[in-house]
Order: structure tokens, then sequence, then C-alpha cells
């Protein structure tokens, strides 16, 4: 009789994959993880210390953990085999060739945008932004296209979440965004006007999969005297109409939209 093969098992690293999916669900603490997940507390503290000094999670002031910054490593890596930047790529590059500016893609991540692929264009300029980078929801180009495939309520919870310990800015910055993301859904692409660092631009659009939901953008960013208001539209188009041919090879069939009106330039956005 053929003996079946041994499933083996390492009980610690059982245990450690155990607490890292309870919380990309939620926030807990030692003594909600010994209880939910049956781990011993002296066991819970030596796996989420270990963790913690490799940025896996961090601990917040109530007590809490969550997932770290150091899992992103592990997300874009996958995201990186994925045909995305393979298929990107080259439409990046055609945007971004024989301009001053560079173009970056980025994938949503918890609802935050995090660059896995950029492009430079012909330009002196080298902006310090890099692969793994994560950008604010609601002060980037990247941010605000991703921004308009979520539902309201999915915006509202997210920029609370990034404006935590900032409380009297959130509800002028979710108005913005709100207007912001009213934008992209009716013209396609979205515009951060030096919101995030002075002196530099950014055009967004969305990336949509076979399924019609965004889960990833791109953006071109620059320096402000290379992108004034009035070209807005004209990049903003090129922009956009780039997203779609990514989103198209993905597999989205964009159904037929009626023209809509020229937006004003330099105007709310």
């Amino acid at each position: 009789m053929k003996k079946q093969p041994k499933e083996y098992s390492v009980p610690a690293i059982d245990k450690t994959v155990a607490i890292l999916n309870a919380l990309t669900e939620q926030q807990l603490s030692i003594q909600e993880i010994h209880t939910t997940l049956n781990v011993p507390k002296s066991t819970a503290f030596v796996i989420l210390n270990t963790l913690e000094q490799y940025s896996l999670i961090q601990k917040s002031p109530e007590g809490k953990y969550r997932l770290g910054h150091g899992v992103l490593r592990w997300g874009i890596g996958y995201m990186k085999s994925m045909d995305l930047v393979a298929v990107a790529r080259p439409h990046l590059e055609k945007l971004v060739a024989d301009t001053p500016y560079t173009a970056h893609l980025a994938v949503a991540e918890k609802d935050k945008p995090v660059y896995v692929d950029k492009v430079e264009g012909g330009g002196f300029v080298r902006f310090a932004t890099k692969i793994g980078q994560v950008q604010p929801l609601h002060m980037s180009g990247v941010g605000k296209a991703i921004a308009s495939g979520m539902t309201d309520d999915e915006i509202a919870g997210a920029l609370a979440a990034e404006l935590e310990g900032a409380s009297d800015k959130l509800d002028r910055a979710l108005a913005k965004l709100m207007d912001d993301v009213r934008y992209v859904r009716q013209y396609g692409y979205s515009i951060e006007d030096e919101e995030f660092e002075e002196g530099i631009r950014c055009i967004g659009a969305p990336i949509r999969n076979e399924n019609g939901q965004v889960f990833a953008s791109i953006s071109i960013t620059s320096l402000n005297k290379d992108l004034p208001a009035t070209k807005y539209q004209q990049i903003g188009e090129a922009v956009k109409q780039t997203a779609d041919r990514i989103s198209a090879e993905l597999g989205y069939l964009q159904p037929p939209t009626p023209a809509k009106p020229l937006p004003k330039q330099g105007g709310a956005r």
C-alpha cells in the first residue's frame, strides 16, 4: 500500500500567518489575538515583536496592531509578476517620449496608491520618486484617479484613516477630494496642482480591469512651468487615452460615452 506524503508545517509559522491574515481584516490587541486565534500571549508577543522589527506590522497608540508598510514589498513583488507592468510600460514610454514629464504607474493597496513602475521622459529634471512609494489618496494624481472608482463611503473612510490625528482638516479635505473625484468621473483624468509639493503638478487617469473596476492608475509628473493650466485639457486627454489603452489591453471593454462639455481651463478639479 502506497504511503501518502506527509504534510509538514512549522507551528510558529502557522501562527504567524494566522496573525497576519487576521490583521488584514482588522486591528487587534495581543489580548484579542490570544482570544480569537487561540495563540498564547507569550507566543503572540514574540511573533508580534519580530514582525514589528521588519515593519510588517505596526502598533497604534491604543496598543492595537495593524499591517505595516513592509508588506507592500510582497504585494509589489506580486504585482510585478503580473501583466500590468509589462502591459503598461510601452504605453508610458510613448506617453512621455520627447517630453519633460515623468510617468508613474500605481496600484491600489488598502485604498492608497503605491508606485509599481516609473518611466522618465526626456527632461533634465529627475523626480525623487521610487518604486514602492506610497502616495496620498487626496493629494496625488494617481490617488484621485483611484478614488474615482471608490464609493463615497469608501472615500470618506479611506480619507479619515489617511488623516488620522488631523481631524480638523478632514471636512475640508473630504469636500475637496469629492470635487476632484467628480471631475475625474466626468472628464476621465485628475489634476494635482502643487498640493503635495510646491512647484510640482500631476495629471492622472484610472486603469480598469476586465470587470470595469478601478484597481490602478497612471500619472505624469511635471514642474509647473512645463505644465501650465492651459495644457491641462491637452495633456489630460493624452493621459486618459493612455490609461484607456492599458485598460483595453487588460481586457476592459469601454462602453460608448456621450460627448461631454469641455472643462474650464484651470478651473475646479
